[in-house]
């Protein structure tokens, strides 16, 4: 017995269906799982890159304000401080005991050490795989004779470790300070440290030179937890979007039936004189039945923003959510292209990136940063399949993205933090130092001048003192808010701590230049100030270095305009004074 046409079509159907079901699930599935794993890395990196900031952060503060406090004290820091009274212990050693400290304090959530290839300790050689993998890496970027300090990058890898996949990390740790240099050059002219080096295969009595590289921070940040918990939420989602696809299949399905039995019925009454008529019909129906599945498997993208573009990159679908975040309708964005969102943050190289890897057929991953129809800026982390068919072309494309705005923020913050004042907003030493260098590229291609002012408030002790750290720093806040609004917007201010500010002015023509604007800050701190019903007055004592006259980098301008301005002060405050060499008599 021959099947009849309506039942093989109604079978095709539901094997069409039944296709659908499986890819869509399939193709879901890997997607969310792929992205939530690189997003799980992109977070473990970011968050070592943290991590080795802070580490060498502390110990560069702990250098500066305690063992250069105790030096001035008469004692210091040593490497037996244990038995020597009034010794602390030195950086390298701090930072060993901060290690130590955060694996503890942490439940090993993050582990860090102090490695070399010239190590004074056995336990901080470089004395497993991926150490000896990278450590190389690290040292070719290493100079012979640096000037300045050097762009290092970082090296890392995902690895195995017990059974649990871990992040390891190597930031390198060069000679920031001449004192870390000299510390390290004495102890490789010492007999049994050279013995060690001869037996280890190590060149013996290596000197360094500030910038170069003496070690590297270590970072393991094992994953086991965090992807344990990624894969519970990978299998809810998958449940959840299998369990929508059931439902859509299902209604599908009933849907198709209830169709084909009514074409069951029009074929047997009316098959001679409407046998066309029926045939198209039934070809009508099932078009609207796959454009109605269309609409129920559009709900399974619902976490996401979805969006499916032909090949010329025109929108041809969206659903609720990318028009809810981008702010446009669904008619607004039908038929234009994604160019509608974009916030002119990325490149043109980014987006041709992106297009070469599509075009080949290939996913491209990638964050992107959108803007709004209001003119909010949102973050999104992104990921577009190419849609292919049966003859291997691709159709269009398929962009699934989540938003990562609040993360993004946070990152920004953190950034924010470790780069500014908490108190005045200010550029600290580290983000100063940064401009201060590409001002000076600046100065010498165009054979321009630069200068840095050293400023210290007079009479700010008593008032902080007498009325209290409230109104001492309202005033600090007063002093920061007209200091930047004397200088050029191409200068920098910077606060140095306590009532210590330095100004970086970029690029003057003449000394002259430097005098016009130091009058202009001392006229404007001089002012009254009115902070919680007091009418509080104080002076500036301003200390002026100008490169290259004064010195070439940073460090020796600094020194230099903080002796002119205790010169300044000595001559009563409220004036400036040009560094001169005779001052240092």
């Amino acid at each position: 017995m021959q099947a009849s046409p309506n039942n093989t079509q109604y079978k095709l159907t539901l094997l069409l269906l039944l296709s659908v079901f499986l890819c869509m699930g399939v193709v879901a599935y890997f997607v969310i799982k792929n992205t939530v794993n690189e997003t799980i890395e992109h977070q473990a990196v970011a968050f070592a890159e943290i991590a080795a900031v802070q580490a060498t952060t502390a110990r560069s503060v702990y250098a500066k304000e305690v063992v250069e406090k105790l030096k001035r004290d008469g004692s210091g820091s040593h490497e037996d401080f244990v038995h020597k009274p009034g010794y602390v212990p030195l950086p390298a050693q701090f930072l060993k005991f901060l290690g130590h400290a955060s694996t503890e304090n942490t439940s090993n959530l993050f582990q860090y050490r102090l490695v070399s290839k010239w190590n004074l300790q056995e336990s901080q050689g470089i004395n497993d795989d991926f150490l000896r993998w990278a450590w190389p890496q690290v040292e070719q970027q290493d100079e012979v004779n640096p000037t300045q300090p050097i762009a290092w990058e970082p090296v890392w890898r995902f690895e195995q470790q017990n059974g649990v996949r871990v992040l390891r990390y190597l930031s390198p740790d060069a000679a920031s300070q001449a004192s870390c240099v000299g510390c390290h050059n004495s102890y490789e002219n010492r007999p049994e440290i050279m013995a060690r080096r001869a037996a280890d295969g190590v060149q013996v009595g290596k000197q360094w030179r500030q910038y170069q590289l003496l070690g590297a921070l270590s970072i393991t940040i094992p994953l086991d937890k965090v992807e344990a918990v990624a894969a519970v939420k990978v299998r809810k989602t998958a449940i959840l979007i299998f369990g929508i696809l059931f439902t859509s299949l299902s209604l599908a399905i009933l849907f198709v039936r209830r169709l084909s039995k009514q074409e069951m019925i029009l074929r047997v009454s009316e098959k001679e004189a409407k046998d066309a008529k029926e045939l198209l019909l039934a070809k009508h129906d099932v078009e609207r039945a796959f454009a109605e599945l269309s609409a129920y498997i559009s709900a399974v993208d619902q976490h996401a923003i979805v969006s499916v573009a032909d090949t010329q990159g025109r929108i041809t679908q969206v659903n609720q959510k990318f028009c809810e975040i981008s702010g446009y309708s669904e008619a607004e964005l039908i038929g234009k292209n994604h160019n509608i969102v974009n916030s002119g943050h990325h490149s043109k190289s980014f987006f041709a990136d992106m297009w070469h890897t599509i075009a080949r057929g290939e996913i491209w991953r990638g964050e992107c940063c959108n803007r709004s129809k209001m003119g909010k800026l949102y973050w999104v982390d992104s990921s577009i399949v190419p849609v292919k068919n049966s003859a291997g072309e691709i159709e269009h494309y398929i962009s699934i993205r989540i938003d990562i705005t609040e993360r993004k923020l946070a990152e920004q913050r953190i950034t924010h933090l470790a780069n500014h004042d908490a108190l005045t907003g200010l550029p600290n030493r580290y983000l100063l130092e940064d401009r201060f260098q590409t001002v000076l590229a600046a100065c010498r291609r165009g054979e321009m001048m630069t200068a840095i002012m050293f400023i210290d408030l007079d009479k700010f002790k008593p008032i902080n003192d007498t009325l209290g750290h409230k109104v001492g720093d309202m005033l600090l806040i007063e002093v920061t808010q007209r200091l930047r609004n004397s200088i050029r917007e191409v200068d920098t201010v910077s606060r140095h701590g306590g009532d210590e500010f330095i100004v970086l002015l970029a690029n003057i023509a003449s000394v002259a230049d430097a005098e016009v604007l130091v009058k202009k800050l001392l006229e404007s701190v001089i002012r009254p100030y009115e902070i919680l019903g007091n009418t509080l007055t104080i002076s500036a004592s301003i200390g002026i270095a100008v490169y290259p006259n004064d010195g070439d980098d940073m460090d020796v301008l600094l020194k230099h305009s903080d002796i002119a301005m205790y010169v300044a002060k000595q001559k009563g405050g409220n004036n400036y004074q040009l560094y001169s060499p005779d001052m240092h008599k």
